[in-house]
């Protein structure tokens, strides 16, 4: 089964994934697990809604671990969600199942899949299209004129 689920160990993890969010403009599910694997149900869902929510697995041994404390996770599984341009979670109180799941999913994801990085906010220089020096030169050229010095 494909698995889109990106696992974090450690705090610098996260917050590479944090960051990778915010480059996409992604909303992002953390996954708080205390167990081995990560579970079917999760690799489902992640293969359904990639490219429109970045799906992050935290394993946290028996102890906790410091990016679980981070959040104030004590009980496990826990489900966290980050919506687009947020940084404040919103935590999924119900059962993690399939379904319940799936609509926590539904209502964070974006409408569209994202296939390539948003590009920066545009200046005004850079929205007046540049004007092709060969073409002017062809234009003045079929006029019948010498193109001028100062183009």
């Amino acid at each position: 089964m494909p698995n889109f689920v990106e696992r974090v160990k450690t705090a610098q993890e996260l917050e590479a994934a944090q960051a990778k969010r915010r480059e996409w403009g992604l909303p992002m599910v953390l996954i708080f697990s205390s167990s081995g694997a990560t579970s079917s149900t999760l690799k489902a869902l992640s293969t359904a809604y990639r490219r429109r929510l970045l799906v992050v697995e935290h394993k946290a041994g028996k102890g906790g671990s410091e990016v679980a404390r981070r959040f104030g996770v004590t009980a496990f599984p826990a489900v966290l969600g980050f919506p687009a341009e947020q940084d404040e979670p919103v935590a999924f109180e119900k059962k993690p199942t399939h379904n319940m799941l799936d609509g926590f999913f539904r209502k964070l994801a974006l409408k569209q899949a994202v296939l390539r990085k948003p590009k920066p906010e545009a200046t005004e220089e850079s929205l007046a299209p540049p004007v092709p020096v060969n073409s002017v030169l062809f234009t003045a050229a079929r006029m019948g004129q010498a193109p001028k010095e100062e183009l």
